[in-house]
């Protein structure tokens, strides 16, 4: 897991920095397209975010929450949607001085956002509460196909040669 988290963090930045990202939206949600790395992600109104980021062909779901965790410690979480509630192992993970928590198994996660208008989360304080979280799913199911299939994708490209059609100014955000 170890390499994930570097590679990770590398692709976050490189997000960040590149003048040649696409961002689209779907409802809710915002696909970041950027060749190797590609992401899709809502927020909710305690800013929390939630979504799946894409390096190459390995692909995330990622929860941000405001809660502190210890970076490399697994914890255990509910998931609810319409689809699909189980529990799931989550990891945090310090990323750029921000703490993520990387759900896993990626698959339960993915049929949970296929179908409903929300989803939530509810994770096990120390303090014996539980902090939730929800997420709206209103342009999830076209958002995260994106992002899969743009990392499908890219592993056919070559990251040596440049993309056609790169645009030359700040990217703007369109409907999918």
């Amino acid at each position: 897991m170890k390499p994930i988290k570097s590679l990770l963090l590398a692709c976050i930045l490189l997000i960040s920095l590149s003048a040649h990202a696409e961002k689209l939206l779907s409802q809710n949600w915002v696909v970041d397209l950027n060749g190797q790395t590609n992401e899709a992600h809502t927020a909710n109104d305690s800013k929390s975010t939630f979504g799946v980021f894409c390096s190459g062909e390995k692909c995330l779901f990622y929860l941000q929450q405001g809660l502190k965790c210890d970076p490399g410690t697994k914890y255990s979480v509910l998931m609810n949607s319409q689809a699909v509630s189980t529990a799931l192992s989550m990891e945090c993970t310090l990323i750029g001085g921000n703490l993520f928590q990387i759900l896993d198994p990626f698959e339960a996660v993915l049929r949970a956002t296929q179908a409903g208008e929300m989803i939530g989360f509810a994770v096990a304080l120390q303090s014996g509460a539980f902090a939730v979280n929800r997420f709206s799913l209103a342009g999830a199911k076209p958002a995260i196909e994106r992002a899969l299939l743009e990392a499908a994708k890219s592993k056919f490209l070559d990251p040596k040669t440049p993309q056609i059609n790169t645009p030359k100014s700040a990217p703007k955000a369109t409907q999918i």
